[in-house]
This record gives C-alpha cells, structure tokens and sequence, in this order.
C-alpha cells in the first residue's frame, strides 16, 4: 500500500460519519416537526413567551392592602431599576424607581436618597414621571400612594 491510499481511508470513513450524522439529524428533525404535539407545544410555548413579554411591559394594580406584596414589588422596583440604570437603559430605569417611590410607604425619605445619589436630570425625570407612574400602579380611580397624595415636586429645600 502506498501512502496515499493509507490516508484515502480514513477521510472517506469521516465523510460516510459525517453524512451519515447530517441524514439522522434531518430524519429526527423530520420526525419531531410531523408529531402531533409539538405544534401544541411550539403555540403554548409562544403564547406563554408572549404574555411574559406583554406582562413585563404593561402597567397593573397592586393590592395596596397586602403589605408583603407591596414590599416584594417594591423591591423588585428598585432592583430592576438599578439594573437597567447600570446597563445605561436609562428611560426604563427612571420608569422602575418611579414605580418603587409610587409604593413606598417613606416616599419622601426615598426621594431625598435619590436626590443625593442620583443624577440632577434623572431625579428630574422622576419627579415628572411620578404622578403617571403612580396612577398606573395604583389604578385610575386611586389617586394616592404609600398612604399619602402623590407628590410632584418633593420639599428639596
């Protein structure tokens, strides 16, 4: 045998392996889109996917008589808007603290920690997004929030 019929071997087997594995992951693909269930699952997983995503931008009531449900959004307010300020989303970050000061039950004393930590514009910007923030989280036939009137322009003085 000569050297280049020792080396002819072994790439045809690789190319038969290849081909080969190529054939089965058309065939399985094949038979996994042609099951009855997976266009049940492949619509549930969207519309599941869908509400996710239709929940996370939309606007809902919270239930200001459940304290624990206050202070878990709350939190969850403050964080995501930590988050996305970190991240330089700074428009959704502004919506996130707004909606934390909307439910604080001490909104003044988180102002003047936002007033001291935060940017003069973006503290701005949550001053005049405060009255809208507030009304969406707490519905639009209630017009207050931690227990007081919204306030639009905390006492900075």
């Amino acid at each position: 045998m000569t050297t280049s019929s020792k080396s002819f071997w072994p790439i045809v087997a690789a190319v038969g392996l290849g081909v080969g594995f190529v054939g089965y992951c058309i065939y399985f693909d094949q038979k996994r889109r042609n099951a009855p269930e997976f266009r049940e699952k492949l619509k549930a997983k969207r519309k599941k996917q869908k509400q996710h995503t239709s929940h996370s931008n939309e606007d809902f009531t919270i239930d200001s008589s459940n304290p624990e449900e206050m202070r878990r959004y709350f939190l969850e307010q403050i964080q995501r808007g930590e988050d996305c300020l970190s991240r330089g989303d700074l428009d959704n970050g502004v919506d996130h603290l707004a909606k934390a000061v909307a439910v604080c039950s001490q909104p003044q004393s988180l102002m003047s920690l936002f007033q001291q930590t935060l940017p003069p514009e973006l503290f701005q910007e949550i001053i005049m997004r405060l009255p809208r923030v507030a009304q969406s989280v707490h519905g639009a036939s209630s017009s207050s929030f931690g227990g007081g009137a919204i306030i639009t322009e905390p006492d900075l003085e």
